[in-house]
């Protein structure tokens, strides 16, 4: 599992998703993490749950932003931080059979309030379910 720690040297990618997760603690560790690689988040639970913040950075060379940030989320103490990707698609209609993979942060708070930002594949950063409109609208005009 690709888990980088202060120290560890980076050896390439282990597939296709255009961006990896930096999480930094408050207690100043740092975690590159490869979305890609099994186990990322489940081999770290604890990890998981950890005050601090989530960095979704463009790896280099892919068609997004090129190793620059593209979201970030504090997270508190009692909050739940996620990653998570969804595909798009138009089922009928113009545009009909066409999809895009969108990639987001969020978080959810201890009263149930739920934040989450979404990053498109031409850079757009939108919030909350605006993704759908957002990447349909992209969708019927390629």
């Amino acid at each position: 599992m690709k888990i980088l720690e202060e120290g560890q040297q980076f050896t390439g990618w282990a597939g296709e998703t255009p961006y990896y997760l930096i999480i930094n603690t408050e207690d100043s560790r740092h975690f590159l993490l490869d979305l890609d690689e099994p186990g990322w988040m489940s081999e770290r639970d604890g990890l998981m749950r950890e005050p601090g913040e989530w960095i979704l950075v463009a790896k280099r060379g892919s068609e997004s932003l090129d190793g620059v940030p593209v979201l970030v989320v504090r997270v508190q103490d009692g909050e739940q931080p996620y990653y998570t990707k969804r595909t798009v698609g138009i089922a009928v209609g113009p545009g009909a059979g066409r999809q895009i993979a969108v990639y987001g942060i969020g978080k959810k708070k201890p009263d149930g309030e739920t934040y989450r930002m979404w990053v498109l594949p031409n850079g757009i950063v939108c919030c909350g379910d605006d993704v759908d409109t957002i990447a349909t609208s992209i969708l019927k005009n390629m």
